[in-house]
């Protein structure tokens, strides 16, 4: 699902050069066509998560149209108190992207959201919306559906 997510971003950079990429060090084996194709819409935040946030925040504030992403257990557990106020109680157009799967078992709990901790995490916090695509024609969907709309997203990948 990275490689589909990535797929559905170039199609809407393509048409949008205000689409950005922010990540939190992550995604060297998948992103290297968006990097690229679009090298200045692309900002690798290194690892900080609530950070990363808050120039999401700034980007989108700013007209752009901000995709985060990272594990999801960091960009959700670590950046929660931005992604509540920042992001979803301003209503503000950023998408999060994190994953979830079992590439990261090895690392244990703290790299992988046991019983979707993620997603009840942000079931608790007003206006966004929350994914969970597993094919590339729903993440295509989903990810223009949610370009066409303003407001906050988690896709869960």
């Amino acid at each position: 699902m990275r490689q589909a997510f990535t797929n559905s971003l170039i199609k809407l950079a393509e048409k949008d050069a205000s689409i950005m990429l922010l990540t939190g060090d992550l995604g060297y084996s998948f992103f290297e066509p968006f990097i690229k194709q679009f090298p200045k819409q692309f900002i690798n935040c290194g690892v900080i998560e609530q950070s990363m946030v808050g120039i999401a925040v700034g980007l989108a504030l700013a007209g752009k149209k901000p995709f985060v992403y990272s594990t999801s257990t960091f960009l959700i557990f670590r950046a929660a108190e931005q992604i509540r106020n920042d992001i979803c109680y301003q209503n503000n157009n950023v998408k999060l992207v994190g994953t979830a799967g079992k590439q990261w078992n090895f690392l244990g709990y703290t790299h992988i959201p046991t019983d979707k901790e993620d997603v009840k995490i942000l079931n608790l916090f007003p206006n966004i919306r929350i994914y969970q695509p597993s094919t590339q024609e729903e993440m295509d969907n989903l990810m223009e559906k949610e370009y066409q709309r303003l407001g906050p997203a988690y896709f869960r990948i």
